[in-house]
């Protein structure tokens, strides 16, 4: 059963520091600014964590995660699903349709080549920069698993994994700070849209069973 104090307010507090820090950044700096002090702090020990931790937003890990909770809680399950289901219709109805085409850093300084510093390794593409799915993912996850944890411990690891998918998505020039920035709002917003459709459903015995709890 997912639990009803929605997060906690550790998370609350640290979710509103998060947009609202992130967002006087960019609203106080110019398109890439952000993009040129993170990578520039680039060294091999940076390279190798971000290079790795971003793929916490692959999809594959959602996948991975919705399978568990299939087995062992259907309730859990298909308010997962939903959230993934809104995050991808967000994401790509914005970056496939709204905003296709959207350079990425390393398109949008492809004249100024000496200010980047790449990842060996990283496959860095140009277009369709706007907005990153890997933070969506990753915040659809980690926002997700705060809604069925009690632990608050667990509620911050969980958060500041997602922020740091976020910042390696910027380090290894494959977004924007507004890809991720967008990127995560639309992560928290499928969550909470999923929770609103399914916390009236959750006391249903019924689905307080997975696969492998009859």
């Amino acid at each position: 059963m997912i639990k009803s104090d929605l997060f906690g307010s550790t998370v609350h507090w640290l979710t509103a520091i998060y947009f609202l820090s992130l967002g006087l950044i960019l609203i106080s700096t110019n398109h890439g600014d952000i993009v040129l002090w993170l990578n520039d702090l680039h060294g091999p020990g940076g390279d190798f964590f971000f290079k790795y931790w971003t793929y916490l937003g692959d999809g594959f890990l959602l996948g991975l995660v919705a399978l568990y909770f299939l087995f062992v809680n259907y309730h859990q399950f298909i308010t997962f699903l939903i959230a993934i289901v809104f995050q991808t219709i967000f994401v790509h109805l914005f970056k496939q349709w709204l905003f296709a085409g959207e350079f990425r850093p390393k398109k949008f300084f492809e004249d100024q080549p000496e200010l980047l510093n790449f990842v060996e390794g990283v496959n860095t593409r140009s277009f369709d920069a706007f907005p990153s799915g890997h933070t969506a993912s990753a915040f659809t996850l980690a926002f997700f698993l705060m809604l069925v944890v009690r632990s608050t411990v667990w509620r911050v690891i969980f958060f500041f994994s997602a922020v740091l998918v976020g910042i390696s998505r910027i380090y290894i020039l494959q977004h924007f700070g507004r890809d991720v920035f967008v990127g995560s709002l639309f992560g928290v917003l499928s969550v909470l849209i999923a929770y609103s459709i399914m916390a009236p459903k959750s006391e249903q015995q019924n689905l307080q069973r997975g696969l492998l709890k009859k």
